[in-house]
């Protein structure tokens, strides 16, 4: 089994990657990002991308079963709503569409607890549009994850999430697992939930929602 990664050095997806690379199941990990992973596997084929536009021209290289979509980033870090929407938007499609032109088996996205076109909150609009949109390409098996806020350690520091993480964390600790569920999602649970169903998702769309990971 070939998979493909993009965002594998982000949060969730350093975890997916090492578990990727962990599976005996998976014969190959491509890894596409900006920056190294710094990790050394035979089973791990990186490519670096400067600009996330690339994604076509490199899409010959990127050819495999499955598909794991990390990509995500913040108005903040990417400097205007336009540089925002490249990523989680453009940037998304433009994998998407590489992995049902080469007939994946399954396409698995993180996308957010909130995710609605017709959403208040620009954030949500961009999810909630990026869903409807990899949705109507029809690729064989599309998974969907909604998770509720990303607990784990993150490179980069990001000062509201740091601050929601500091106070909802043990918060959610003091709640029933089902209850800590829709407050935070752990990111290695996601990683491993996300290989997982990546793996044996039948055909379809799929939605997983934060409660069910």
């Amino acid at each position: 089994m070939i998979a493909t990664l993009i965002g594998g050095t982000g949060l969730t997806g350093s975890f997916l990657l090492r578990r990727l690379l962990a599976d005996s199941d998976i014969t190959t990990a491509i890894s596409i990002s900006r920056k190294p992973s710094n990790l050394s596997n035979p089973k791990l084929t990186e490519i670096l991308v400067s600009d996330l536009a690339e994604l076509p021209s490199i899409a010959p290289r990127i050819r495999g079963g499955f598909y794991f979509c990390c990509l995500g980033t913040t108005i903040k870090k990417a400097g205007s709503k336009e540089s925002f929407e490249n990523v989680d938007h453009d940037a998304v499609i433009a994998f998407a569409q590489i992995a049902k032109a080469h007939d994946a088996h399954s396409f698995t996205l993180i996308s957010a607890m909130g995710a609605n076109e017709n959403s208040l909150f620009f954030y949500n609009q961009v999810k909630g549009r990026t869903e409807n949109q990899v949705k109507a390409l029809g690729l064989r098996s599309l998974i969907i994850f909604r998770p509720a806020l990303l607990a784990g350690p993150r490179r980069e520091f990001r000062l509201g999430e740091r601050i929601a993480t500091t106070l909802l964390v043990p918060l959610a600790r003091l709640f029933p697992t089902s209850i800590q569920k829709m407050i935070i999602t752990e990111t290695d649970v996601l990683a491993a939930r996300m290989l997982a169903e990546g793996k044996t998702a039948s055909s379809g769309i799929h939605i997983l929602r934060a409660k069910t990971i």
